[in-house]
């Protein structure tokens, strides 16, 4: 008896939140409306609280509609369960006729959920009385409402009663207002994968001639997907006799937003080898359109439309030989046109997916008739982000294509491409995916007279995120063309940068160091199949090979005197960096990532006298630890920050590799040696590096480096907010200036390094 007053006030409560002329108040108490409906009983529910919400949602605005319509189905537990949910379903009517777009969605959304869980009779008595008033109502928003709910419910009804939803259907399809038109059009889509083929072409394939021709082009805009929809219902040569001549009709449409929905859906029509030459033909018309619009999305479309088109000939004998004589005959001669178009957009559009082709064409194929246009492309092209994408998706090529045998010039290529690119930054971040292409056929001769200039140009360069993702080849390279390389070419790239007296510039160091001991493109990040990462692999090939075991037995000689000079550093661990590489490298990372293969620990036989392991700890020892230990005592308190989180990387390092070499096995492996054997290691390991072999770098002749004595002066003053919370990684939104954000080329230059004139 004492819990009615408190029950009936809670309720009062609510009704006078609910007319509240605060907002806030009324979204607040309709987001309790489960909670408040869960503490009373059901039949209370139904009687007080429902009716209070039918009351008053005609006086709700926007927001408070929007919340209510969200919370009704949440209540069908509270009502007494799905046979009464016809009080929560005349609420969600209501709110499906308001003329607000995103109440109207939610509250057919909220329907559409509780239909789900209805069985058959109850959606026929709860829905189809609903729908029946609402093809009546003299107001559009609530017919556009009900073309939703009979695509929901049809299923769910008896077969008279679907009949009859049909020609309600038909109905809406005619309304006078384009708005229903467009609605129903849109709900039509849903209704066909529920509808019978034979239904379909006797009721519906009409319905969608009807459309084409209708006088808003918004509707016949529609049609298209109408038409799609309905041809992945369709047999092969049904689809011929009932679509394509509307589809025809659609593409040769007066209004250019029609036409450019075909170009952008043509793939998706289904194709055979009956209706094959009218979608190829249809394609052609797109390509040649008037509207550069229609145009740009054909070149988007290629790929996708010659994928389907490569279907429609898999079911013919020598289908890959008839495909491809096809290809050249109808599609080359299309792709040619996009590439010579006027308009950039259009070539830009095909620049995204052209080299996705190699994955359907067979490799001559492919190397005669699009990679000659593509090296046209990156020798003459002169719009920047065509070259940009061709360079980005270099990846998608064959592996056995050689791109640096068919351009004249990689080196002039990437020299234009970086002289022309100071408003395009993103351009020469992407030239590191195309390094790595080029990596993949080409020699470390070819890389150190092609493209190792250009790569310590971005190092040098004046935009932090460049900077920042240029290291993250660097595993990559050295796995690619060998340790020993990269000891004499590659590595002393980085050693001039501790010195650097751009201070942002010193980061340059250590990102390479952070980069080679904990790869970010190691394709293997899952070591629980292996017993450890580092000398794992040794346990196969130190019984084929002697060779094998004295490099184990350095790796371990190496990793203890690292061992014993880090203990006698004294430093205060840092690794709570909140470096967010994914910031900064943005798509060129996913890019890098796509055809990455390698494993870069891994230790197999051929490698053992260029193993990636024994050469970093070697240049952990000679270089890098002098590096860190002269960066811990820099001037600058960021640059001794990030050091310090180098250094702690460098030792947990160590210490997983001490880990496994403490393990039994390798102890076994180490006492095949003899004391001779270990002096030759010893001696090997304390000798001083020869600095004979190593190569000079090139000096770079530009003006981003070239600063004055003053400039470098005022490049050490670490009093720039921006800069310091840039190199702490701290990411708020005014600190963009120097990283992806903002495309403006001299105001994040500005921001990063000293303003210097541009030849």
């Amino acid at each position: 008896m004492d819990e009615i007053p408190t029950i009936s006030n809670e309720i009062n409560v609510f009704k006078d939140a609910i007319m509240d002329d605060n907002v806030l108040i009324q979204v607040d108490a309709i987001k309790r409306l489960p909670a408040l409906a869960a503490t009373i009983d059901v039949e209370r529910t139904r009687e007080e609280l429902i009716p209070c919400l039918a009351n008053c949602v005609d006086a709700l605005t926007d927001e408070p509609s929007f919340n209510l319509a969200e919370q009704l189905e949440r209540l069908v537990p509270f009502v007494g369960g799905k046979d009464h949910v016809g009080i929560l379903l005349n609420i969600l009517v209501k709110l499906a006729c308001e003329d607000e777009l995103i109440v109207r969605e939610r509250a057919v959304e909220s329907m559409k959920n509780i239909c789900k869980s209805l069985d058959k009779e109850q959606c026929e008595k709860s829905f189809f009385p609903l729908i029946e008033g609402m093809i009546s109502s003299d107001w559009f928003t609530t017919k556009c409402s009900a073309g939703c709910l009979i695509a929901m419910s049809y299923e769910k009804m008896s077969q008279e009663k679907q009949t009859e939803l049909r020609n309600f259907f038909r109905n809406l399809i005619q309304d006078e207002s384009p708005m229903v038109r467009r609605s129903s059009g849109t709900s039509l889509i849903d209704l066909i994968s529920v509808l019978d083929v034979e239904v379909i072409k006797s009721e519906f394939v009409p319905v969608f001639d009807n459309l084409a021709q209708d006088e808003q082009d918004s509707v016949r805009t529609l049609a298209v997907d109408v038409g799609v929809a309905i041809s992945k219902k369709l047999k092969d040569f049904e689809v011929y006799e009932y679509l394509m001549a509307t589809f025809k009709q659609l593409s040769e449409d007066e209004s250019w937003r029609v036409r450019q929905r075909i170009a952008f859906t043509i793939h998706e029509i289904s194709n055979s080898e009956k209706n094959r030459e009218e979608i190829t033909k249809i394609y052609s018309k797109c390509v040649s359109d008037e509207e550069s619009e229609v145009r740009v999305y054909a070149g988007k479309n290629m790929y996708n439309f010659t994928l389907n088109l490569l279907e429609t000939f898999k079911k013919e004998e020598n289908w890959e030989d008839n495909f491809e004589k096809y290809f050249e005959e109808n599609i080359t001669r299309e792709i040619h046109l996009m590439l010579r178009d006027p308009n950039d957009d259009v070539r830009l559009a095909l620049s995204t997916n052209i080299l996705s082709l190699s994955a359907i064409l067979r490799d001559d194929c492919f190397n005669t008739n699009i990679l000659p246009l593509v090296i046209d492309a990156l020798e003459n092209e002169e719009f920047m982000p065509f070259k940009e994408n061709m360079l980005k998706n270099l990846n998608s090529l064959p592996t056995n294509v050689d791109i640096t045998k068919s351009l004249k010039s990689i080196r002039s290529v990437i020299q234009n491409l970086i002289e022309n690119s100071q408003m395009h930054w993103r351009t020469r971040r992407n030239l590191l995916v195309a390094f790595m292409h080029i990596s993949k056929t080409a020699t470390s001769e070819f890389f150190d007279k092609n493209l190792k200039f250009f790569y310590q140009y971005l190092l040098n360069d004046p935009i932090y995120s460049i900077r920042r993702t240029a290291p993250l080849i660097l595993p990559l390279l050295v796995k690619q063309f060998g340790m020993n390389w990269a000891k004499e070419s590659l590595f002393p790239i980085f050693e001039p940068f501790s010195s650097d007296p751009r201070y942002l510039f010193r980061f340059n160091a250590l990102f390479a160091i952070e980069e080679l001991l904990e790869p970010t493109l190691d394709c293997v990040k899952e070591t629980s199949v292996k017993d450890g990462k580092y000398l794992t692999d040794f346990k196969e090939i130190i019984q084929q090979s002697d060779k094998s075991i004295k490099t184990l037995a350095k790796i371990v000689k190496l990793n203890e005197k690292l061992c014993g000079k880090l203990n006698s550093l004294d430093f205060t661990e840092n690794f709570n960096s909140q470096d967010n590489l994914n910031f900064y490298a943005e798509d060129t990372l996913e890019n890098l990532k796509k055809e990455q293969k390698f494993e870069i620990y891994l230790i197999e036989l051929e490698e053992v006298d260029n193993c990636y392991l024994e050469g970093i700890l070697q240049m952990l020892d000679q270089s890098f630890i002098n590096v860190i230990k002269e960066l811990l005592e820099d001037s600058t308190q960021n640059v001794q920050d990030r050091a310090k989180q180098t250094l702690t990387l460098v030792k947990r390092f160590c210490t997983k590799v001490k880990q496994e070499a403490d393990e039994s096995w390798v102890q076994e492996a180490l006492k095949l040696l003899n004391e001779e054997d270990f002096k030759k290691i010893e001696d090997e390991i304390n000798s001083k590096p020869s600095e004979e072999n190593v190569s000079e770098c090139e000096t770079i002749d530009c003006e981003m480096i070239e600063t004055s004595d003053e400039q470098n002066k005022n490049e050490n003053i670490d009093d720039n907010e921006d800069n310091n919370a840039e190199c702490n990684n701290d990411h708020k939104e005014n600190e963009n200036n120097d990283g992806c954000d903002n495309d403006n080329f001299n105001a994040e230059r500005n921001n990063d390094v000293p303003e210097v004139d541009n030849k």
